[in-house]
């Protein structure tokens, strides 16, 4: 006799007690993941942090002596989030709902920021600071990185699904207008260092720009300053400033209003998009796929470019950490220096893929967007 426990925290694990020696496979119907290993006491472990229904298969010499198949319907699964950034946070609901009604499976999630999301999605349970679940079916970890992967198909990956771009729906406040002239929202600071649009005096000429044509500049970073140590990242001069820590709904509120949003690849581009404002992203760290489908992104491809998310046969292979399987990566956190570049690092090239996007570049896609709205007021009723 045998005894065979099936464990779906994080990934899926099979316990074996086995008087003799088992061949036990774990896999899904699609064939790409999959681990099988020959054991009598013990643990098989598949560490690929992804939700499927699992098929559990043991051989004893040729014959199959147990087969299984885990079911997703009504069962409790629970999606949980570490130190989760404003843009991460935003990608997943309506991939999360759509999980939920494919498999018809009870869904708890626990993530930052629940408050864009409660109403909008009512059968998904958020769960708040300090709650906590007595009793899980399935659990997974929607924070781990697939390096190389637009992040659009993060949750297409572990959940999965057909990949596609999937807007989510964001709770809307109580809707009151603040200013009363035409206004764009910019956003200039970010998450880390090598974000940032480091061309001199880059943002100070978008102000005056977009002054020239008419529209109030309205900042809506949570800082007025950011500081790197060697360096401190200032709000720019010239725009209405509304910075410091806001509730969501008040930037919710004033994304709502504006005519666009320019920032970097941040989580307030992705709050706007959700929002369904058209975005002009300045962003030369990632490549164009990284994020949301955008006729107004901004990146120099003449210079180094687009290294976030690359490791295969690169020279930033340090800068990741692989599984056992070489399949799952994670950006490393832990170097100290804010200013690494993986590329150029100490040299005159560092950074160039975000010093070198000029503001004539930037002007081009606010030029375009901008004349798309004219162009838009001058069609016909019905075109």
């Amino acid at each position: 006799m045998a005894s065979i426990e099936l464990n779906l925290i994080d990934y899926p694990k099979v316990k074996v007690h086995s008087e003799k020696e088992l061949l036990v496979k774990i896999r899904e119907e699609s064939g790409e993941y999959y681990i099988e290993q020959k054991i009598k006491k013990g643990t098989v472990s598949l560490k690929m942090p992804v939700v499927r229904e699992w098929i559990i298969e043991a051989f004893n010499g040729d014959k199959k002596v147990f087969n299984y198949q885990y079911k997703l319907e009504g069962q409790i699964v629970f999606i949980r989030f570490v130190n989760t950034a404003l843009g991460d946070a935003i990608v997943w609901p309506e991939y999360i709902e759509k999980f939920r009604k494919k498999y018809k499976c009870k869904v708890y999630v626990k993530v930052r920021y629940p408050e864009l999301f409660e109403k909008s999605y009512p059968n998904i349970t958020f769960l708040k600071k300090g709650q906590n679940l007595e009793k899980i079916d399935v659990q997974v970890n929607a924070s781990v990185i697939f390096g190389g992967v637009p992040m659009l198909q993060w949750p297409t990956t572990i959940l999965n699904l057909k990949k596609e771009e999937l807007r989510p729906k964001i709770d809307k406040p109580k809707l009151k207008r603040n200013i009363e002239k035409k206004y764009v929202c910019i956003a200039t600071h970010a998450s880390s260092y090598h974000k940032y649009w480091l061309r001199k005096n880059g943002w100070n000429d978008v102000i005056k720009y977009l002054k020239e044509l008419g529209y109030e500049v309205l900042c809506i970073d949570g800082d007025d300053v950011a500081d790197y140590g060697l360096v401190k990242m200032n709000v720019p001069d010239g725009c209405i400033k509304r910075t410091g820590k806001r509730p969501l709904s008040e930037r919710v509120n004033d994304l709502h209003f504006c005519d666009f949003f320019i920032g970097l690849g941040s989580g307030l581009s992705w709050l706007a998009w959700a929002v369904g404002k058209p975005v002009v992203m300045i962003a030369g760290f990632s490549d164009e796929e990284c994020e949301f489908e955008n006729p107004y992104r901004v990146i120099n491809k003449d210079v180094c470019h687009g290294c976030w998310g690359k490791h295969e046969h690169e020279e930033v292979i340090d800068r990741f950490i692989k599984n056992s399987e070489g399949v799952v990566c994670r950006f490393k956190s832990g170097i100290a220096d804010p200013f690494y570049c993986p590329k150029h690092y100490g040299t005159s090239r560092q950074h160039e893929c975000s010093r070198e996007i000029t503001f004539e570049m930037v002007k081009e896609k606010i030029t375009k967007l901008v004349s798309s709205f004219s162009h838009d007021r001058q069609q016909p009723a019905g075109q």
